[in-house]
């Protein structure tokens, strides 16, 4: 394999060239190649409109919950 740019042979296949700098290769993967992937078809994704405040609520509820529960254990393991 050989530099596009300068032609300088590239036999471990580095990403750039040893030579010039420049890339040695055109790139193999490309955003449309991800996108027209199974992975880039993903259905699953749900989208919501809560506002900033609400999540924050939540996030701040789902800490304490889980700060709560880590003591509750740690307290109960003492025991």
């Amino acid at each position: 394999m050989k530099c596009k740019h300068c032609k300088y042979p590239n036999k471990e296949g580095w990403f750039y060239c040893r030579s010039c700098g420049k890339k040695a290769n055109e790139s193999k993967f490309t955003t449309n190649m991800y996108m027209g992937s199974d992975v880039g078809k993903r259905s699953d994704i749900e989208f919501s409109v809560v506002d900033s405040d609400t999540h924050m609520k939540n996030l701040e509820k789902q800490r304490q919950a889980k700060h709560n529960k880590y003591w509750k254990e740690k307290i109960n393991a003492i025991r």
